[in-house]
């Protein structure tokens, strides 16, 4: 995926890009747009997630023409947890802090939550792979049970990676 800060930065307006000559004004701009960036990706990162969770319910509709309705609960749970992660990185914080907080966020830590959340992007095809696999389990009629654990397994992997989140901001 593009760099979304440089395309945040590179969408500002004149007036913004003069204002930026202002001393103190500046750094607090490239703040924002390390927030705003961060925001954009979350979102990016959430949208792919949901078509994945449109994936489940198509094959929780197969698996209940399958007859397979043990394999439709386990599907439910899956969806679940997805849609709860979906939650999550749609509503994270993202380097947010007042001028009376206590922790102060820098921009180093702002690029590190960047670089963090790019990289849960990666996760996006595992968890593909783990529903195309349930999807020709079902398919063949068998392999369910080890096709439904990878899944969970893959999106475990995505619940976990997604809260040692906030760790990257204390560790940076």
């Amino acid at each position: 995926m593009q760099d979304l800060r440089q395309k945040v930065t590179d969408s500002q307006q004149t007036l913004k890009k003069l204002a930026c000559s202002i001393p103190g004004f500046g750094g607090y701009l490239q703040k924002e747009n390390r927030r705003d960036a961060d925001k954009l990706l979350r979102l990016a990162l959430a949208r792919q997630l949901d078509e994945q969770r449109g994936r489940l319910k198509e094959l929780s509709v197969q698996m209940v023409g399958a007859g397979n309705l043990k394999a439709v609960g386990d599907l439910d749970r899956a969806t679940v947890k997805l849609q709860t992660l979906i939650d999550k990185a749609k509503t994270a914080t993202y380097g947010h802090a007042s001028f009376f907080d206590a922790i102060r966020v820098q921009e180093t830590q702002l690029d590190a939550l960047y670089t963090y959340d790019n990289s849960m992007l990666q996760g996006v095809p595992l968890l593909a792979n783990a529903l195309t696999a349930v999807g020709g389990a079902v398919k063949a009629k068998e392999g369910v049970d080890a096709a439904m654990e990878g899944l969970f397994a893959s999106i475990d992997q995505l619940s976990t990676a997604w809260s040692q989140r906030q760790d990257v901001i204390l560790q940076s």
